[in-house]
This record gives C-alpha cells, structure tokens and sequence, in this order.
C-alpha cells in the first residue's frame, strides 16, 4: 500500500518537472550561462547534481527495499504473537469448589473433577502421585480404593 503512495508521489513529481522543464528549457538555458561564465564551472555543477540524484534514488530504492522486509518480519511475527495468544487459556477469577469431594463447577452449572476442569480451563498437564498424608493409608485400604472405587466410602459420598 505505501509502496502505491511512494509511486503516485514520483509519477507526480516526474508530470510537474516535465511541466516546468517543457515551459523552460532549463538544459539550454544550463548550457548558455555555462559558456558565458566558464569560470563558475556550472556544467560540473550540473553533473555533480545529476549524479547527486542518481545516489540518492539507489538509496532511497535500497532503503525501501529494507523497510518493506522489516514490515513483512514484522506482519509475520504480529501472526505469530496472534496464534499464541488465541492459544493461551487462563485461570481466573473466583472457582465455586465443593468442601467435599473438591470438584469445580464450570459455567454450564456442571460440576466437574478438579483435574477435568483445570484440562478445559488452561494447558496445564496433570502427573499423578500419593502426597505423604495418603501413603499413611494402611496398603490394604488403598489397594480396595484403587482396586473398587465405587465400595469405599470416600466415594459414596460424591
């Protein structure tokens, strides 16, 4: 888009120059004084100006060149900030949580395990363990727990 702006801006200066250099013959005009005052030097002058001006649009050509790959890297980074951004999810707020069995209720009015609603909510991972609490749990209660959830008491209650 500004690459359209930049060119519209060179065509416009390039119709009005020749407008000006069609009304005024600015190179006859160049070549007399020069052969009437040689000693000012006016045609190097002139040289030196046009060479000036050819330095000048390489660089402004290189200098175009460079900001319009710095915008891409920088559209293609913006992208990326994007997709990382829809892809966070985020805990906050007040979670209503049951005193008891310690499940969440979402926003649905469901109430889910804490390990469900941490998984939907946000892109932490769960690794499951025994805290030292529970290893006090005589093996032969914990192997019923694990082996008929159901029967132990813990879980009628939820």
């Amino acid at each position: 888009m500004q690459f359209n702006k930049d060119l519209m801006i060179v065509l416009a200066i390039t119709l009005v120059s020749f407008v000006i250099f069609s009304q005024f013959d600015l190179l006859e005009m160049i070549v007399e004084i020069s052969s009437k005052h040689e000693a000012y030097e006016i045609d190097e002058l002139v040289s030196s100006c046009i060479i000036f001006s050819i330095c000048m649009v390489a660089f402004s050509f290189r200098r175009w060149r460079e900001e319009r790959q710095l915008n891409q890297m920088l559209v293609a980074k913006n992208e990326e900030l994007q997709q990382a951004f829809r892809k966070i999810k985020v805990l906050e707020g007040v979670l209503p949580i049951c005193s008891y069995c310690k499940k969440i209720k979402d926003d649905e009015g469901d109430w889910l395990q804490i390990e469900q609603y941490i998984d939907h909510h946000s892109e932490a991972e769960f690794s499951h363990g025994v805290c030292p609490t529970c290893t006090a749990i005589p093996k032969q209660e914990l192997k019923e727990i694990l082996n008929n959830p159901k029967k132990h008491a813990f879980y009628m209650k939820q």
